[in-house]
């Protein structure tokens, strides 16, 4: 027998502590979990269509309401974005379209022709958005009425401050008047757009030259921030008049930072085609907001350097199953130079939103408790984390950490990493372990103590090339199974050892590496004095986590091996049971397929229920979430029970307790392989701490009394 005990030293091996990590890295660590998540994941979009959209309009969810008949819903949200929804239906190249999802089966959503229907479709006035913040000290002069100023205008003025519009020309409209042809771009639509500058209160000024009317100097002297969003023909002119406030390119545009819009005159700012050069409707839209966005920030003294737009499209969410070459020979070029295709009807707006594939993502919120309860999405959860976790211990210690949101997650995020990085920094800064888990601790010393827990080889023998590890929850409340388990694998192999004892994994569920690195270390010790090459393990929850830590070791399950050889005493087979997979089972088929022979071996037929498998739902009882919040763990559990009506049975001792709580009748697999009445034994009450430390004993004394085997 080996004495297992703390302060154990010079052990080698993958069980060995990890050595003191600097503050600093491990709330990087944190953050930079967080980030991932905060890029990749889908639960707040956008979509495609909405990521390559400049103006960042949300085309998914206007098609969804148009494909229910929603028409002035969908069209108000595009104006929410975008105030000119009838000139965009006509002119804009559709960028929203190039990677639209629907591309992966034939052709884009017609995504630009619908927002047209729904602007003409219009009845009466139209219904601009006209709310405004409270009206501000600050006047903004804007020169240029062309789609940029026009739109940053119409920013600024939302945002509260006294805009003036101005124009050389003698009607706002720049290039949507002047450049763009009726049979492009009908007069009518493009009328009833603009409105919206005279319905918001905007001063407009035509007629009037920048340079010949009107000074570059006058204007910002008379007014708190001025905009120069010329056409391209505009910025050429203020730039041969030598101006010399504004600085050229090497293209002989004006120069203006490609993120702020700032020329380096202070207050003056510039965008349109004087800055790009020719560009579509929507990109010269976009600039303008971008320049409103920076001249407003520069008014309230905020960093004008700040993570808004940007010139280049943020990464898209969702890829595509094609190849690029595919994809362009399936998208419909943007064609501006004929006229404008027939409208659409209301039966083609409706099919269109039929075949739409509707790219959101809820799948994870959808089937976690504790992500329902604690956010609207993962990036939600993230943000909150990132920003600093004082303030959310309750939420970071109520994750069962089961990986079911990596299973469902079409990019393999998992929360429940960012959770235990989490729960790691709140112990290192002192803020954790919580009072609620100090029972939690009491076990786990218990477990690694000398007094409960055992290592050993087989009876007669001083070496053990494999160990039963019973772990610690099976000797706690089946004393008397533990040892006939025990007795069967000796008569399968008497040379294999036993080690009861714990993994370390409910050290780790709370953050405390330390301790969780101490009980490896142990078991390192343990493995290394019997020359042990293999584990044969009960407990799902050991078995992940030896997996992770112990990779020099072959591992096993003790369900495999028993359902090779475990020929059963009794049988049932009038009896139908649902089998519930514990999560931390998730990715072993092969345990998934013994346990289904061990219920088949006894008769009883299996049902399966639609969470199983690698689907399976946690029971609650994983990450300890009964001591933080008990509420959130009845709903987890009541979840997990009430998936079948029939009985059911499992093989973890936690999910057993935690599915009886919940009400419904359940046993463990060696109730009903050792059991008398496996349906009876489901209804006993589970044992209170005192007797788990008492069954503990009885496990290792019933085991430390075995006699060697008797050949048969």
């Amino acid at each position: 027998m080996l004495r297992l005990g703390d302060g154990l030293r010079g052990v080698r091996g993958n069980g060995r502590p990890p050595e003191r990590e600097s503050p600093e890295p491990m709330r990087r660590r944190v953050v930079e979990m967080a980030d991932r998540i905060l890029e990749r994941c889908r639960g707040e979009g956008p979509a495609n269509c909405e990521a390559r959209c400049p103006l960042r309009v949300d085309a998914h969810l206007y098609v969804q309401l148009a494909r229910t008949g929603r028409f002035r819903e969908a069209l108000q949200t595009i104006r929410e974005k975008l105030p000119f929804p009838g000139i965009l239906g006509y002119v804009c190249p559709h960028p929203c379209e190039l990677h639209c999802k629907r591309l992966e089966l034939d052709r884009a959503i017609r995504i630009r022709d619908i927002k047209r229907f729904l602007a003409d479709s219009e009845p009466g006035e139209p219904e601009h958005i006209l709310t405004c913040a409270p009206n501000r000290p600050q006047h903004a002069a804007v020169v240029g009425a062309g789609p940029s100023g026009l739109l940053a205008a119409h920013d600024l003025r939302r945002a509260g401050l006294k805009v003036t519009l101005i124009d050389r020309e003698q009607q706002i409209g720049g290039c949507l008047t002047t450049r763009i042809p009726e049979w492009r771009l009908p007069t009518a639509v493009r009328r009833r757009d603009l409105s919206i500058i005279d319905a918001l209160g905007i001063e407009v000024r035509t007629g009037v030259r920048l340079g010949h009317d009107l000074s570059l100097a006058e204007l910002r002297t008379n007014h708190d921030v001025v905009l120069l969003m010329l056409g391209f023909a505009g910025g050429q002119n203020l730039l041969r008049s030598g101006a010399g406030v504004v600085e050229a390119t090497v293209r002989d545009t004006i120069w203006a930072d490609p993120v702020t819009c700032e020329t380096g005159v202070e207050g003056l700012f510039a965008g349109g085609d004087a800055v790009s050069g020719p560009t579509s409707v929507i990109d010269a839209m976009a600039l303008g907001r971008r320049a409103a966005e920076s001249a407003r920030r520069f008014l309230d003294g905020e960093e004008l350097s700040y993570p808004g737009p940007a010139t280049s499209p943020p990464p898209l969410l969702w890829e595509l199953g094609i190849d690029e070459s595919e994809r362009r020979r399936r998208e419909r070029t943007p064609v501006l130079l004929e006229p404008a295709p027939a409208p659409m009807t209301e039966k083609e707006v409706r099919g269109e939103g039929e075949r739409c594939l509707d790219c959101s993502c809820d799948r994870c919120v959808r089937d976690c408790e504790f992500l329902a309860s604690h956010c609207s999405s993962p990036r939600d959860l993230a943000r909150r984390v990132a920003g600093g976790i004082d303030d959310h211990l309750e939420t970071v210690y109520s994750c069962n950490v089961c990986s079911l949101c990596a299973t469902l997650c079409p990019v393999d995020l998992n929360t429940g990493e960012l959770m235990l990085a989490a729960r790691r920094e709140a112990v290192r800064r002192g803020l954790a372990p919580l009072a609620e888990h100090r029972q939690i601790r009491r076990e786990l010393r218990a477990g690694v103590s000398n007094t409960f827990s055992l290592a050993s080889a087989a009876p007669g023998r001083r070496h053990a090339r494999r160990l039963f590890f019973t772990g610690c929850e099976l000797p706690a409340t089946s004393p008397g199974h533990t040892r006939l388990l025990y007795e069967h694998l000796l008569r399968q192999d008497p040379r294999i050892g036993v080690l009861m004892f714990c993994c370390g994994v409910p050290a780790e569920i709370l953050g405390l590496e330390a301790e969780g690195a101490r009980a490896r270390e142990q078991i390192t010790r343990a493995t290394q004095d019997l020359g042990v090459e293999e584990l044969i393990v009960a407990c799902p929850q050991c078995q992940e986590t030896l997996r992770e830590h112990f990779p020099e070791l072959r591992l096993s399950s003790v369900w495999e091996v028993l359902a090779e050889s475990w020929d059963p005493t009794q049988r049932y087979d009038e009896l139908r049971l649902a089998v519930h997979d514990p999560c931390r089972s998730r990715h072993d088929p092969e345990v998934h397929a013994a346990i289904r022979t061990l219920v088949r071996t006894c008769g009883a037929e299996v049902i399966e229920t639609d969470y199983s498998h690698e689907r399976t739902r946690c029971c609650g009882s994983g990450g300890k979430v009964e001591t933080v919040d008990p509420e959130l763990f009845a709903r987890i559990a009541a979840r997990a029970s009430g998936e079948s009506e029939l009985p059911m049975v499992t093989y973890c001792v936690g999910c057993r307790t935690a599915l009886r709580e919940a009400g419904r009748e359940t046993i463990h697999v060696l109730d009903l392989l050792m059991a008398s009445d496996p349906v009876d034994r489901a209804r006993e009450p589970e044992a209170g701490v005192f007797t788990r430390l008492v069954n503990r004993l009885r496990s290792k004394w019933a085991i430390r009394r075995m006699a060697p085997p008797t050949p048969e």
